[in-house]
């Protein structure tokens, strides 16, 4: 508040001026913070109608002191210093007459004062000081007005002077204006004829430059089509190029498959021929054979029945009599010794009893010589029985084996059946491999052209915005993912990308009133906001613009209703409500008008931006931005390009790896296969190894079963030898049994000496008989021998061979254990895969004319392409020019204009 002054010092016209200073002071200095500013205010009754303000019984005067201000106000309205001073002045306070309020600190000046200054004081008071001012300015006015009406005089007698001259140009100027009227006259007839002419000739002028501005839009349109055009065609150029790089690798592959095909196919056709020749010659000699065993058969069997019913009797009876007889002349000579050792004993020992000693000695060693026969005839025995026994074991061992080869040679049949399978079945994968890798190939070409297509299409983005801004955005999608940022959440991504055009016709509209807000980030706070800008202050990494929706403030905006105008954001644009509050700061006061004149009325009227379709903008505050729009450049165009690209080549890339994976599972599948296949090839190896041991093993059996036939057979021929030996022995110690005891002579009894003598003729009889026998023996014998070995070294052995032929593999081979049933069975095999070779073969030939047609195809359209090119070249120059031409005619017209 201000401190308590005099009124008086409140009046206005007391002091005109407070200076700085002296209102700081007036203002309270108490307790708290100082005041900043304060009033006086003064009621005045006026019921009187003093003060010239009609219905107010009371006037109301304020004046309010500041550091800066001093103002007036008049019934709490702001007033001026004049208002104020002339309603005082109205109501009695004149400006002469400053005591009508005394000031505080006065009064004691006034009662100090002497004499002379009450008298002036009491003037001042009374006012009379003022009519002698006034005497004193009026006496001072009079002066003036003297010297101003000398000064008057003689202007006057100046200006009658001039007046004369005037007189005389006025009548100069009479005649003049007359002749100069004519003047203007004509001059304007003049004018306004060339005026007219040179109105005409900037009409003409003005159409002319719209003529060739129609055409220099025209051919800026034209020529921008003729380069997309020609950019259109270098890419089908390079793509055709691509295509044909591929085309010719693969070309390269059929060629390189048919020559392995054809290999294959005439490898096959030469083994079915040779397959089909060693069956024919099979098939013959299995009927040859056929012939020659029943031949042999039948001879044979004419052979074992003579040397069974005729020759082998006729030898057994042979035999048995010449063993008989020369056992009889054995025995027969044995007793005659016997008889002569008799008789000589009777002259070599003395006395009875040394004799039977020596018999005694004989009888021991006879007897230890019958009991070595005796356990040689026992050994031979079982050996016998044991050689029998290994005989029927072995059998039963050739019995069981050769029917575990029936069952492997199932098994080895239906081995090789697999393995043919599997083969087959890995013939047919890696065929469908090399597709697949064929289709990679295809599409990593493709992938690397839609690559360069997003690279060119990221560059065009990055040119149609700012350098810093373009720096910002590449170090943005690193930054999202350092911080863990969740996008679609906390990160929403550019305002670009986060609406759709609902017709492409609205293109130019919506990129004209985003402008570079286009490129503003969207996020859900300022704290993400901050969080990402640091990271890029810190890197140094160029500079964005975010948009955090909890911070976005959109005053709500109504609509005009018109036909003529709607509201952009609903009619051009959709988004996800979520991103809302953003596309409201950026579009919500914008408008899309029909035209530029519509455009100009609805921005003024609804105080909102309006925009054509071509792009013309009207502000709301009042600027007008139109003109050409160069679609090259436009930052909606080249963003849906970058996004074109990237699903096109996401796409590419999730097929490409689709494809990888495919392939790779082929190839796991081939692999497997092959594993299983060799796999299955060495059972079939290890079975047919087995079969080969177990046939070796039924050989070995088989011959020896033959071995101990014969050593059976042999021992049934010497087991009656040996057992006569024991009966001869038996008989000599029974004869020296018999000598024992009895009397010691020198010479024989009678009836030993008859014995003697009747075993003299019995053995020379049995010589002459052995002698006579031995021939028929002999002729038995080999005729015996003749008929065992036509047998078993000829017809035998041949009917052996021609079984085995019969029921092995094809001459030659060096597997036995293939049936003639198996050779047909490969044959039909081989057949069946020279069937699928030619079908592949087939397939290849038709591959391989549908890829050089193919090729062909794609350079005569290379070719094509070329000669487009060129002429587009040509025809871009042509227009190059003329677009000079054009530039060069419109500043003609412009220069003409100036």
């Amino acid at each position: 508040m201000l401190t308590f002054i005099l009124p008086v010092r409140y009046l206005p016209y007391t002091q005109h001026y407070i200076p700085q200073e002296e209102r700081q002071a007036l203002l309270h200095e108490g307790s708290g913070s100082a005041a900043v500013n304060a009033f006086v205010e003064i009621v005045f009754d006026n019921s009187d109608n003093r003060f010239s303000m009609e219905n107010s019984d009371e006037v109301v005067l304020r004046r309010t002191i500041g550091h800066k201000k001093d103002e007036f106000f008049l019934q709490r309205k702001r007033a001026t210093k004049n208002e104020i001073m002339s309603l005082l002045e109205g109501a009695g306070f004149s400006k002469s007459n400053p005591y009508f309020i005394v000031q505080q600190g006065k009064v004691n000046a006034l009662c100090t004062m002497s004499d002379g200054e009450r008298l002036q004081l009491l003037k001042e008071v009374a006012g009379t000081t003022v009519y002698d001012e006034k005497k004193e300015e009026s006496l001072a006015k009079m002066e003036e007005n003297a010297a101003s009406i000398e000064k008057i005089d003689e202007t006057l007698e100046y200006m009658e002077t001039k007046l004369e001259d005037l007189r005389g140009e006025k009548e100069e100027l009479t005649k003049y204006q007359k002749l100069d009227k004519s003047r203007r006259a004509v001059e304007y007839t003049l004018y306004d004829k060339e005026l007219r002419k040179a109105r005409e000739a900037l009409d003409e002028i003005e159409h002319s430059r719209n003529d060739e501005v129609d055409k220099l839009s025209q051919l800026d349109e034209e020529v921008r089509n003729m380069h997309e055009q020609i950019m259109a065609v270098q890419a089908d150029q390079k793509t055709k190029s691509n295509a044909l790089k591929r085309n010719q690798v693969y070309l390269k592959g059929l060629e390189k498959d048919k020559t392995t095909a054809m290999t294959h196919k005439t490898k096959l056709t030469l083994e079915c021929k040779e397959l089909e020749e060693q069956l024919q010659q099979g098939t013959e000699l299995v009927a040859a054979n056929k012939r020659e065993l029943k031949k042999l058969n039948e001879e044979i069997a004419k052979v074992e029945r003579e040397l069974g019913d005729t020759v082998q009797p006729a030898y057994e009876d042979a035999k048995g009599t010449m063993v008989r007889m020369a056992n009889e002349r054995d025995e027969a000579r044995k007793q005659m010794e016997g008889l002569y050792a008799k008789q000589g004993r009777g002259k070599q020992f003395r006395t009875k009893k040394d004799r039977d000693a020596h018999l005694q000695t004989q009888v021991k060693e006879l007897q230890a010589a019958k009991a070595e026969k005796e356990e040689l005839l026992n050994g031979q025995r079982d050996k016998l029985s044991g050689l029998r026994k290994s005989v029927a074991s072995e059998a039963k061992d050739v019995e069981k084996k050769r029917k575990d080869l029936q069952q492997k040679a199932k098994m080895l049949d239906e081995l090789k059946r697999s393995v043919d399978e599997k083969k087959r079945l890995r013939n047919e994968m890696a065929d469908s491999r090399k597709e697949q890798w064929r289709s990679i190939s295809e599409l990593s070409d493709k992938v690397t052209e839609a690559k360069e297509a997003s690279r060119r299409a990221l560059h065009d983005m990055k040119r149609s915005m700012p350098f810093a801004t373009a720096t910002g955005l590449d170090a943005l999608k690193h930054i999202v993912v350092a911080e863990k940022l969740t996008v679609g959440v906390q990160y929403f991504g550019l305002v670009v990308e986060n609406f759709d055009l609902t017709d492409q016709k609205y293109q130019t509209a919506v990129e004209v009133a985003a402008q570079n807000s286009l490129f503003h980030i969207i996020v859900d706070t300022d704290d993400t906001a901050a969080r990402i800008m640091k990271r890029l202050e810190k890197e140094k990494l160029g500079r964005v613009t975010f948009l955090p929706l909890n911070q976005l403030k959109v005053d709500s905006v109504r609509y005009p209703e018109s036909t003529d105008v709607a509201p952009l954001m609903e009619q051009c644009i959709t988004f996800d409500p979520v991103v809302r509050r953003a596309m409201e700061h950026v579009f919500a006061r914008k408008l899309l008008a029909r035209s530029v004149d519509v455009a100009a009325t609805w921005s003024t009227r609804s105080h909102l931006d309006a925009i054509t379709l071509d792009g013309d903008l009207c502000s709301r505050k009042g600027a007008l931005t139109g003109g050409f729009v160069d679609q090259e450049k436009s930052k909606l165009r080249a963003h849906y390009a970058l996004k074109t690209a990237e699903e096109g080549l996401k796409e590419l890339e999730k097929e490409h790896k689709e494809m990888k994976e495919k392939s790779t599972a082929v190839d796991q599948q081939v692999s497997n296969i092959m594993g299983e296949v060799q796999r299955l090839e060495a059972k079939h190896a290890n079975l047919d190894h087995m079969m080969s041991r177990t046939e070796d093993e039924v050989g070995k059996l088989e011959k020896a079963i033959e071995r101990h036939n014969k050593q059976v057979k042999q021992i049934e021929d010497d087991v009656p030898n040996t057992e006569t030996q024991v009966t001869s022995f038996d008989g000599q110690i029974a004869r020296l049994q018999e000598e024992m005891g009895t009397e010691l002579t020198s010479t024989l009894s009678d009836d030993e000496q008859a014995l003697l003598d009747q075993l003299k003729a019995t053995q020379t009889r049995l010589d002459s008989e052995i002698d006579q026998h031995t021939q028929v023996l002999e002729d038995a014998t080999v005729k015996r021998q003749k008929l065992q070995s036509l047998l078993e070294d000829n017809l035998i052995m041949r009917r052996t061979e021609l079984t085995e032929s019969s029921s092995r593999s094809r001459p030659g081979a060096s597997n036995a254990n293939v049936s003639q049933a198996q050779m047909k069975e490969d044959l039909a095999q081989k057949k069946r895969e020279l069937e699928e070779a030619a079908q592949t073969t087939d397939d290849v030939d038709k591959q391989l004319s549908e890829v050089k047609t193919t090729d062909e195809k794609l350079r005569a359209e290379i070719v094509a392409i070329k000669n487009e090119l060129e002429k587009l070249k040509t025809e871009d120059s042509s227009y190059q020019k003329k677009l000079e031409k054009a530039h060069a005619d419109q500043e003609k017209l412009l220069n003409k204009v100036n």
